[in-house]
């Protein structure tokens, strides 16, 4: 491909098409809305393609732009509608970096599964390397991984300002020096793109702190239900051991009911399963479960072995 005295071109990922530059109206028209949205945001997704982006992850995206190289890479992700009706994903990319003369360093074109680079610049081959690349490695992590990759190769490569064949001649002395003027857009854009991500950034980061908050209130809830229940869960298993303390002597006479002795067996056997799980410093659920259960049913065998061995529980004074 030969390199023009503006841009250079390179597909990824897709079949090479030549470029029409007498493209639909249509097709001009949606050029000119995604350049138009690119001079202020350096990352464009459209509509219909807001599944393959989330509003988090195009601020992520945007960070890592400014971070990586400020003001040198665009990235607009298109519909294989758009692209087709352009001629395919390089047509569009073509029109719309026509609609933005002057446009610094490299714009990426994406529909999510055909890519398309231009750069202002002669590294063009290390440029598309690079974009294949990340998106090669980052194939099963979906679009939002391979191109903040992308970012990251593309700003590797890049050879800056003084490199674009596109750049504006040198001022006179009398004149500030465009790396001054560049610096102070640079500097504010940065700021700009920061309060946009920040913004984004800001409902999501107040619901997962509103969300945190609320789990910690149930899980505190939870807790003191728990507490409350172990402590009732003690007391009653406290009440069935003097119950069976009471039964010990009639237990042991020689009259005694066989079935009373069975039931009074029965019910130690479960006083003891329970006193086993309530000696954990902190029970689980299901261990607290299993010792309540162990101790009702422990009281109703204690109720029965009483009535066999004809014994009634004292009456308090």
């Amino acid at each position: 491909m030969t390199l023009s005295a503006r841009t250079a071109g390179v597909f990824l990922l897709a079949t090479v098409i030549t470029a029409s530059w007498a493209a639909n109206a249509a097709a001009a028209s949606k050029a000119r809305d995604v350049a138009a949205a690119l001079r202020s945001d350096p990352v464009f997704v459209a509509e219909s393609q807001s599944g393959l982006l989330t509003a988090p992850q195009r601020g992520k995206l945007r960070l890592r732009i400014v971070d990586a190289d400020i003001g040198r890479i665009k990235i607009a992700v298109v519909s294989p509608e758009s692209a087709e009706r352009a001629g395919g994903v390089s047509a569009l990319a073509n029109a719309i970096d026509q609609a933005m003369p002057g446009r610094p360093g490299s714009l990426l074109v994406t529909t999510g599964t055909g890519f398309h680079v231009i750069t202002s610049h002669a590294v063009v081959e290390p440029t598309a390397a690079a974009v294949r690349a990340a998106v090669e490695s980052h194939r099963s992590e979906g679009l939002d991984a391979q191109l903040l990759a992308a970012v990251d190769g593309i700003a590797e490569v890049d050879p800056g300002a003084d490199a674009d064949l596109n750049a504006p001649p040198q001022s006179s002395p009398g004149n500030p020096r465009p790396d001054d003027v560049s610096d102070d857009i640079g500097e504010g854009f940065r700021i700009g793109l920061l309060i946009v991500a920040a913004a984004i950034a800001l409902p999501f980061l107040i619901g997962a702190i509103a969300f945190a908050m609320a789990m910690r209130r149930r899980r505190t809830a939870v807790h003191d239900l728990e507490q409350i229940e172990e402590g009732d869960a003690r007391d009653e298993l406290v009440a069935l051991g003097e119950g069976l303390q009471e039964l010990d002597l009639d237990v042991d006479m020689p009259n005694a009911s066989a079935r009373g002795r069975e039931e009074y067996e029965r019910a130690l056997n479960l006083y003891d399963r329970a006193n086993r799980l309530l000696l954990k410093h902190d029970p689980s659920e299901v261990e607290l479960y299993k010792a309540r259960r162990s101790i009702e049913e422990g009281h109703v065998r204690l109720a029965a072995a009483r009535d066999l061995l004809a014994v009634r529980p004292l009456e308090s004074s």
